[in-house]
């Protein structure tokens, strides 16, 4: 059993409840407050929450490893172990290096008008609707579009939300919501597995380019399909995530939507502190490699450590007033697409997503209203909105 180290402050939370999912701030602040490493007893794990201490482990990939999985479940670690993100190098330079390749700022130029097209429609949409659920009616329209159709999932298209949501409560303690979770992560191995399923991807998507560069590479067939996966869970969630906490923030503070509007430069820097603030992926893990010490904490060879991403985006020592939202602060250094060499996979993609989309709602939106109660989704993993309700106020004419 893993041993709490004495220097390490002892935390009675349970980062996994209904009441940490809906209000992570204020479970991050507790972290911190009590260290930049801690003892959660109930995980019976320790935490990195401090943005130096996070960053500094992090880009210690060689201590720090991903290679057996980054749940906090060991179980679920040998079903997800192989994919990009449970990889070390050079096996993760590898996969990152084919499923990476149309996803670089250069090769998105190719997909831009795709996405402006889009998300000019969902604005039209939704302006027009007046009042909608922006978790619903407009947070996954955008991704859920442009992705399907880039991918190429063939048949697994119109499941891929419900793998990607699978794969991220699994990353954690999904609780009661457990045993779905592993039914829906079944069908997406047996779905990488069926030797049909290569034949049924879209001949220009990036899901048969993977897989065939994979096995020009010299992979099984089986390996090559496996780097679907990249494409899966991260190309979805988190940018719905984020853009429909973007849209809460907006509606509870419409002048930071004002000074978008009026000043259309803002919406690069917009993005990084949505993301800064939702940390759409909360935590994973790593496993060490050898004993470690970090700010004062001994860590043991071989234990498992959880990495708050979280926590770390609102640390006052790097982000002063970290809970306040500013479209103009300086959010250089955010996590919130992770760090070091598993930063995320499909972050410019995102940028391109959210850019498109906020330019084309800025263009036909004024402010945005809420109109009705906000929940939170119940998500291991991801923090995202199941319900918002809100009004769209378009501009005077």
């Amino acid at each position: 059993m893993t041993r709490q180290h004495p220097q390490a402050s002892s935390l009675d939370i349970d980062f996994y409840s209904d009441e940490t999912l809906k209000d992570p701030a204020g479970t991050y602040r507790k972290m911190r407050d009590a260290g930049p490493v801690v003892w959660l007893c109930r995980h019976q794990i320790h935490a990195i929450c401090s943005h130096e201490a996070l960053t500094r482990s992090l880009r210690n990939h060689r201590v720090f490893q991903s290679g057996q999985g980054v749940s906090i479940n060991e179980d679920v670690n040998k079903i997800l172990v192989g994919s990009t993100l449970n990889s070390d190098p050079p096996q993760h330079d590898l996969t990152r290096a084919i499923t990476f390749a149309p996803l670089t700022p250069k090769a998105l130029q190719e997909v831009k008008s795709l996405v402006t097209t889009e998300a000019k429609a969902i604005a039209k949409t939704v302006a027009e609707m007046g009042t909608f659920d922006a978790a619903q009616d407009l947070a996954p329209h955008l991704p859920l579009k442009v992705v399907r159709k880039l991918v190429g999932l063939g048949g697994g298209e119109n499941k891929m939300l419900d793998w990607g949501a699978a794969t991220f409560e699994l990353m954690g303690d999904p609780k009661t919501r457990g045993q779905k979770a592993r039914e829906n992560l079944k069908e997406m191995r047996i779905f990488l597995e069926d030797p049909e399923t290569l034949a049924q991807l879209s001949p220009e998507g990036w899901a048969k380019r993977a897989t065939d560069a994979g096995i020009a590479q010299g992979m099984s067939q089986t390996r090559a399909s496996e780097l679907m996966r990249d494409y899966i869970a991260p190309s979805l969630d988190t940018t719905i995530s984020a853009i429909g906490y973007a849209i809460h923030l907006f509606a509870k503070h419409p002048e930071e939507w004002d000074k978008l509007r009026k000043d259309r430069s803002l919406i690069k820097n917009a993005i990084e502190e949505v993301v800064r603030l939702n940390t759409p992926i909360r935590a994973f893990t790593r496993k060490l490699s050898e004993a470690v010490e970090v700010q004062g904490v001994q860590l043991s060879k071989d234990e498992r450590v959880l990495m708050v991403f979280g926590a770390a985006n609102r640390d006052p020592a790097k982000f002063p007033d970290p809970d306040r939202f500013d479209v103009t602060r300086d959010t250089r250094g955010h996590v919130g697409f992770g760090h070091g060499i598993h930063a995320c996979l499909g972050m410019h993609l995102a940028r391109l997503e959210m850019s498109c989309l906020f330019e084309a709602l800025a263009d036909r939106v004024a402010s945005f209203e809420l109109t009705g109660k906000v929940e939170v989704a119940r998500n291991a993993t991801i923090h995202a909105y199941s319900s918002l309700p809100v009004r769209a106020v378009l501009p005077r004419t």
